[in-house]
């Protein structure tokens, strides 16, 4: 990201980016507020349904499309905002480390994660200047909980239909089965039996055959419904 905004500058290019800086704050709000577009279809089939959130869990990464769920939903629901919670690759955990001292924290160097899209060492300026004000919790999760969300999705249960998300995708839903599993993470969060959690599955099989090595399932036969259901 530094070297095409480097590049960008150089060459007197336009730079399209969801991560911003100080100075370059314009284009990543817009692609934010593009986001939103997400959160209100959801938020409309919930309500012509006649539920509302209790909670909202959506992947890190740089924060952007956290930040932009976020703000949509606490601006929509007002008194009824739900509980919002950040989830993302402990390895790449920039968004907790920021919670944890209160300002944008650079993590430098650090392992990669097979959550790759959610692969970010710093947040966004932008980004994090809406988390700090609207996220409740930040967890940061092993890979081994994107991996399993993504075949919970693909082996689903009975009636519940399959669906194809790939491992950054499945980072909202793995978030929520970690504190569902986890008592003080539950406790803290307010998850019980009558909870309405929201998360976004943001990308399919990406990669096909990573898809294929994870799970144990081609997308097609996913897709298709032909895998296996959970019992």
């Amino acid at each position: 990201v530094a070297e095409a905004a480097a590049r960008a500058a150089a060459e007197g290019w336009h730079l399209v980016s969801d991560t911003s800086r100080p100075g370059y704050e314009e284009t990543p709000l817009a692609v934010m507020q593009g986001y939103t577009v997400m959160a209100k279809e959801a938020l409309d089939q919930m309500a012509a349904r006649g539920a509302t959130p209790s909670h909202i869990l959506v992947q890190g990464g740089v924060g952007g499309l956290a930040a932009a769920v976020f703000a949509y939903a606490a601006e929509r629901l007002g008194a009824a905002r739900p509980t919002m919670v950040v989830a993302e690759p402990e390895a790449a955990n920039c968004l907790l480390r920021s919670a944890e001292r209160g300002h944008c924290v650079s993590i430098g160097a650090h392992p990669e994660t097979v959550m790759g899209m959610l692969d970010c060492g710093e947040p966004s300026y932008v980004a994090w200047r809406v988390l700090e004000l609207t996220a409740d919790a930040f967890l940061d999760l092993p890979d081994a909980a994107a991996i399993e969300a993504m075949r919970r999705l693909a082996e689903p249960s009975p009636g519940d239909p399959p669906v194809v998300c790939g491992e950054s995708g499945a980072a909202g839903l793995a978030g929520l089965m970690a504190a569902a599993r986890n008592g003080e993470w539950r406790d803290a969060l307010g998850l019980g039996a009558d909870s309405v959690a929201l998360v976004f599955g943001t990308e399919g099989a990406t990669d096909p055959e990573i898809y294929r090595r994870l799970t144990g399932h081609a997308p097609e036969e996913v897709q298709q419904g032909q895998g296996p259901q959970a019992p």
